[in-house]
């Protein structure tokens, strides 16, 4: 067979020289793989001793084969000469299906290799905004180390629509701040994230070494829907206020809270694994009192097994929050 570790050996080709399904009945047996391998064998060498050598045998055994594989198909497959065999007609028909043969088996080879190298298909990600900016690019980074052919589709997505798009086929992985519920789900939590206030670096706010409720709300300040993730952080940090102005602007993405802020539209909430190392340069972190954190969350569907590629990007990504998301503690001026 095709690239195969397991050559014949001697005692396997002697094995087929006697042939008890042809005693005593008109049935004709089936051809095995080892006469199938030793005919193709001599098809592409032109003789026993090259066949033998082809497949690390010694040529009695390739000839006591061959004339068990002619009684069982009962008409000759070379014709025999001093110095070569010669194929009949019914031979080159025959090697026309074998190579057909051997042709599924090497693909079936290749897509073996092209499995163990990077799984099967292309890996489907899917992630909420905040972690598409470090953390999953990182993993995905580590899971292609070494696997350079790994293809990956990755969309951004907001909570509300995950379960959407495992319904359709889309996603065979997800990476979010709350698991989707839906019974065909399953969920897993693979760590937190710390929620820290960001705003401008000449923002009043900056000058605290970490943020309250009341500095926070002091002024102009964004907010997000009630059922987000961060919304309802947002909610239990701020508490019950029914004199409280409301926001004036609510987003619905902690990525898009990072950008309102840069352009001087007030302080936001965002989970640590937001902010970027280049935003910081117009950006003053802080943490907020009391603290808060938000969970990292692995989703992947039940009806169907999780494909090699999602369980190596899981362990990547595993890995990546191990080592967390980089030292961009309070950096109070």
């Amino acid at each position: 067979m095709p690239d195969t570790a397991d050559e014949p050996r001697e005692d396997d080709l002697d094995a087929d020289a006697v042939d008890p399904a042809d005693a005593g009945t008109g049935a004709r047996p089936p051809l095995n793989l080892r006469q199938i391998e030793v005919f193709r064998a001599i098809m592409m060498t032109g003789s026993i001793s090259g066949a033998g050598r082809m497949l690390h045998v010694s040529q009695p055994a390739i000839s006591r084969v061959l004339a068990l594989t002619e009684s069982r198909l009962r008409f000759p497959l070379f014709e025999r000469s001093r110095s070569r065999l010669s194929p009949t007609a019914e031979a080159r028909r025959l090697f026309a299906e074998v190579e057909q043969v051997y042709g599924g088996i090497q693909r079936v080879n290749e897509l073996a290799a092209n499995l163990a190298q990077a799984g099967a298909g292309v890996l489907r990600v899917i992630s909420s905004a905040s972690f598409g900016q470090r953390m999953v690019p990182q993993a995905l980074a580590l899971l292609r180390q070494g696997r350079g052919q790994a293809t990956v589709d990755y969309r951004s997505s907001t909570y509300d629509e995950l379960a959407g798009h495992f319904l359709s086929g889309q996603a065979d992985i997800a990476v979010s701040m709350r698991p989707p519920v839906h019974p065909n789900l399953v969920s897993v939590e693979l760590g937190r994230s710390e929620v820290v206030c960001i705003m401008p670096r000449d923002h009043p706010l900056a000058r605290c070494k970490a943020v309250a409720p009341a500095d926070f709300t002091a002024a102009a300040w964004i907010d997000y829907p009630a059922d987000a993730p961060l919304g309802r952080v947002l909610t239990s940090f701020l508490g019950y206020a029914p004199n409280r102005p409301p926001a004036a602007i609510k987003v619905h993405s902690p990525v898009t809270a990072q950008a309102f802020v840069q352009q001087g539209l007030g302080p936001a909430l965002v989970d640590r694994w937001c902010v970027e190392p280049r935003a910081r340069a117009g950006l003053a972190v802080r943490p907020i009192v009391p603290a808060a954190h938000i969970g990292i969350w692995a989703t992947y569907s039940e009806l169907q097994p999780l494909p090699l590629m999602a369980k190596r990007f899981l362990a990547a990504l595993k890995k990546v929050l191990l080592e967390g998301p980089g030292a961009d503690g309070e950096d109070v001026e």
